[in-house]
């Protein structure tokens, strides 16, 4: 006997001729659900990547409540512009490097994280200063233009003196490569930042707001 599916949508009626079990798999799957705000976030993503060096480069605060979406835009954005490998040259371009700001941070630790985050080998008996360089070097060796620190505001579980220079690391990088910095977090994160008036001057910041039932929230389904 043949089903009718003409009640559903033409993209979902597939789905609905497959097994229970796999129907369970694609509804618990993960999916990008667009609306207003965060096209609007994403957008100004792009233009950052797409800017043009300067000495003083803009940058980008991106933060929410918890369960808003922030890491989830950050997600898209990345598979937007995933790593291109240039056959010529056997080099790997990776324009959008990001990494997520250590629990406890250090510096070290926070330089640990982003040349993981390109897969880059660490030597335990390496330093801050040659981590420093090699972070530079490599960086720009593969043609990044965009740094994205998620969790932000874990910064404030540092001591303040830890704080400040993170902060002075956050900065050089941003002057030192001339490339935007995307950073994202709670509202705290908003709080980390501002404590550095050079950086807080740089810093355009984008609230996600819980969403509404309103036309936004409808026209999304």
């Amino acid at each position: 006997m043949s089903i009718d599916f003409d009640h559903l949508a033409p993209e979902c009626r597939e789905d609905a001729c497959l097994s229970p079990e796999e129907r369970i798999r694609r509804i618990q799957a993960e999916r990008w659900i667009g609306y207003p705000r965060a096209e609007i976030v994403l957008k100004r993503l792009d233009e950052l990547l797409h800017y043009p060096q300067r000495d003083r480069m803009p940058c980008l605060l991106l933060y929410a409540a918890t369960g808003m979406g922030k890491t989830k835009i950050l997600r898209k954005f990345r598979r937007e512009h995933p790593p291109i490998f240039d056959a010529k040259t056997g080099i790997q371009k990776v324009q959008v490097v990001a990494l997520q700001m250590p629990p406890e941070p250090d510096e070290k630790s926070f330089y640990t994280q982003l040349l993981s985050s390109v897969n880059a080998p660490v030597r335990s008996a390496m330093n801050v200063h040659q981590m420093r360089h090699v972070v530079r070097d490599l960086l720009n060796f593969i043609g990044t233009r965009v740094i994205i620190v998620d969790e932000v505001h874990a910064l404030l579980a540092s001591t303040d003196r830890q704080q400040r220079i993170l902060l002075n690391t956050l900065r050089y990088l941003a002057n030192e490569l001339r490339l935007p910095l995307i950073c994202a977090g709670t509202a705290d994160a908003k709080i980390a930042l501002t404590t550095d008036e050079q950086l807080a001057d740089r810093f355009e910041a984008y609230d996600l707001p819980p969403w509404q039932n309103d036309e936004a929230f409808s026209g999304s389904w």
